[in-house]
């Protein structure tokens, strides 16, 4: 029961980023604040490279996330867990950096917690869904 409790908290965690990718497009409006900038990205770059690089991040998180939760109920090889947590953590938290006001606070700050907790939990303590009964 932990195992599909802990999957659909990641497959959350990854689909939440569909609303970066949502917002961008301007198919809702998700933090009025912002308007699809990156305080890096936009300047040097333009809006089409922005929202390229976002759109990027987003979906690589969103299919990462997806796929670290299919490794904890075990539709797909325990052997890439580690590496797709660590990877759409990172993914995650480089759209976090880049597009800061993408979302509201909250959601800003529940997936900083989320990231960083991934990564403590997989590479500190070597976490993987197999230590989990099932």
């Amino acid at each position: 029961m932990l195992k599909i409790v802990i999957a659909v908290v990641l497959l959350a965690h990854g689909i939440g980023h569909s609303m970066g990718l949502l917002q961008m497009l301007r198919i809702v409006t998700v933090n009025p604040v912002w308007r699809g900038d990156s305080w890096l990205v936009t300047g040097p770059f333009g809006t089409t490279a922005t929202q390229l690089v976002g759109a990027s991040l987003w979906i690589v998180a969103i299919v990462g996330f997806a796929g670290v939760a299919s490794a904890v109920v075990g539709w797909i090889p325990a052997s890439l867990f580690t590496p797709l947590a660590i990877a759409s953590s990172a993914v995650s938290l480089a759209g976090i950096a880049l597009f800061p006001v993408a979302f509201p606070t909250s959601s800003t700050i529940g997936a900083l917690v989320v990231d960083v907790a991934v990564l403590i939990i997989v590479t500190w303590f070597d976490w993987v869904p197999s230590d989990l009964a099932a």
